[in-house]
């Protein structure tokens, strides 16, 4: 399956961006006992070479993790259990595998690190467990409440006129700027260009695998299968903007807010794609009309 998804974004990734297409996709995948090393070399003496040319060594991460960080080299690396131990399908690991390289993509800019400091929501935390633990007002009703205008919103943009949805969404997340701060704020547009835009991301990859299934070599799964992903991964989002809440998800709110706004950013900014980068951490530079 990790072949498998370096071929899709070998297939796709050029569509979206062309040097996300020649990365490298570092990978440490963790076993119930061994941890194994994939598309990248490693200077680190703790890994062994094993009969399979994979680098190994005992877990010294836990097997249910998900996340990319520095690892291999210091270069952003995939750490990643198995399906089963991630609690998911194998397909749906497949492309989860494609959201956390295309956090890796981010990560490689020359100016991410540099603005992600300039932030200053760290608080001189240097472990970056702030970018999980920040103190957002989930609880607020209030924040709660205009956070839910904003997801109706976007919900709407399938049967809308995208230009008025893209206008709504303008005022009612300035509405929400006014209601957090700027600190929270902040923070919420890092968490919608950040996680939201990689499951937007990961959702358009999986209709490309389905609009392509047969050009796709590989015999793992039926074309049932990934169009039973794709309609999964739509009604999740809807799920989370419609039937949950902020205070509800906490951080994981704001992955389907995100890939809902860039879902409408799609239609109305041809351009979304050469500007995401321009300004990294936050998204509103996205929120114009240019179809």
């Amino acid at each position: 399956m990790i072949d498998l998804a370096d071929q899709l974004k070998t297939e796709f990734a050029n569509n979206y961006w062309s040097e996300w297409s020649q990365m490298d996709m570092p990978l440490l995948l963790v076993g119930d006992e061994r941890e194994f090393v994939f598309n990248s070399e490693v200077k680190d003496s703790t890994f062994e070479v094993n009969n399979t040319n994979n680098a190994s060594r005992a877990s010294t991460f836990n097997k249910h993790f998900l996340a990319t960080f520095p690892l291999l080299n210091s270069k952003p690396t995939i750490v990643v259990g198995t399906p089963e131990n991630t609690n998911k399908t194998p397909e749906a690991w497949t492309v989860t595998l494609l959201h956390e390289h295309f956090h890796q993509l981010q990560m490689n800019h020359p100016n991410y690190y540099s603005a992600q400091k300039a932030l200053n929501l760290d608080k001189g935390d240097q472990t970056g467990m702030w970018m999980l633990n920040h103190p957002f007002p989930y609880e607020d009703e209030k924040v709660n409440l205009q956070m839910k205008k904003m997801a109706i919103n976007l919900t709407s943009s399938g049967s809308m006129d995208p230009s008025i949805v893209l206008q709504n969404h303008k005022k009612e997340k300035a509405a929400l700027h006014e209601i957090i701060g700027d600190e929270h704020y902040k923070y919420l547009n890092m968490q919608l260009w950040q996680e939201g835009y990689a499951r937007f991301i990961e959702i358009e990859i999986t209709n490309d695998w389905l609009d392509h299934f047969d050009e796709i070599k590989q015999d793992q799964f039926t074309k049932i299968e990934i169009e039973n992903l794709v309609n999964e991964q739509q009604e999740q989002i809807i799920i989370h903007l419609k039937q949950s809440s902020p205070k509800e998800l906490k951080r994981v709110y704001f992955y389907a807010l995100g890939a809902a706004e860039a879902s409408l950013i799609s239609k109305t900014n041809r351009n979304w794609k050469q500007e995401y980068f321009e300004n990294l951490f936050t998204t509103d530079h996205l929120l114009k009309l240019n179809p």
